[in-house]
């Protein structure tokens, strides 16, 4: 979303027009933009101005970052604009945590990318950390305690997010990684061996009877090895232990509508055209992979002159068509 965009939405929303997918519109920013802020939110007067002076200085520096500057803003608007966005992004933000620590012990979650589709899946855990599922793949998700603990069958890509005295282990086979906070990959097909490969933050890999093997920095990576169960770590480029992640998010003239049934089996959503000329649309492009379903729609929108709202699993794309 461009500030072009990001303010038309604040002036809907302190008009009272927004609608409550725009209201989510919103709140997908904030998150995207200042994540560590919505799940710091407890409801306390001293957490809450915390916040805003987080958010308030975010959105300063969004603004007075972008190039080339179109627009100008003063400083009691920008505190008008950050106190909106901090509204939405706090109820939402609160009722996500809330509802975790709530629901701590009996929290779960299961997902797969069926064999079937060429498609990986984009899974958003409860904690608002992402993990991509290679097609063939699943997971079994459950908070126990303090502890986030995910079972995995298959590759995933990881991006975890920090939440303090809440570790989040994954257990692959014999295996077991540990992370407070970061970006990884890891290969665990039944008999084969287990391999973790880390793009970001640091890891730790035991065994099945806890003995720490090894501790993975940025570009390292770790093999298991299932019949000799010993372990050989080795430094990588880790961009490249993750190119099935964007095989399907390469398109070269494809329809949109052809890229809308890809996108959807995706990310779990049906994907509808208000106006059907959008269909035709012809799309090249190329994603990483691990892109949100709002980043991803953001640049289609700005690649085809489209509009597209959320509301819960329906995405509505609209838009005057292409030539």
């Amino acid at each position: 979303m461009n500030d072009g965009q990001l303010l038309a939405l604040i002036d809907k929303y302190l008009s009272g027009e927004a609608t409550d997918a725009e209201k989510e519109q919103l709140d997908q920013w904030y998150q995207q933009n200042a994540e560590d802020d919505a799940v710091w939110y407890t409801g306390s007067i001293g957490e809450d101005r915390l916040v805003e002076e987080r958010m308030l200085s975010h959105l300063q520096n969004h603004v007075n970052s972008s190039k080339p500057k179109i627009f100008k803003f003063n400083t009691r608007f920008i505190q008008k604009a950050a106190a909106v966005v901090i509204g939405v992004s706090l109820i939402a933000g609160y009722f996500v945590v809330k509802q975790v620590k709530h629901t701590a012990g009996q929290a779960t979650l299961s997902a797969s990318a069926p064999v079937k589709f060429s498609e990986n899946k984009f899974v958003m855990l409860p904690d608002s950390s992402t993990v991509l599922l290679h097609n063939g793949s699943s997971i079994n998700y459950a908070v126990k305690g303090k502890v986030r603990e995910l079972k995995l069958v298959g590759e995933a890509y990881f991006d975890i997010k920090h939440l303090a005295n809440q570790p989040f282990v994954i257990y692959t086979g014999k295996i077991k990684t540990t992370v407070l906070g970061t970006a990884f990959n890891i290969k665990a097909y039944p008999g084969q061996n287990v391999t973790v490969s880390v793009s970001r933050g640091k890891v730790s890999v035991a065994d099945e009877g806890n003995h720490a093997v090894t501790t993975l920095l940025p570009n390292q990576q770790a093999v298991y090895n299932a019949t000799t169960e010993k372990v050989d770590q080795t430094n990588v480029e880790a961009r490249e232990t993750i190119t099935w992640a964007k095989q399907d998010m390469q398109f070269d003239g494809m329809p949109y509508s052809q890229l809308a049934e890809r996108l959807s089996r995706r990310y779990g959503v049906e994907v509808k055209f208000k106006n059907p000329e959008i269909e035709k649309c012809l799309i090249t492009g190329r994603f990483t992979g691990t892109e949100s379903l709002t980043q991803v729609l953001n640049t289609l929108s700005d690649i085809v002159g489209s509009t597209y709202s959320i509301d819960g699993k329906t995405v509505l794309l609209d838009g005057k068509g292409c030539n």
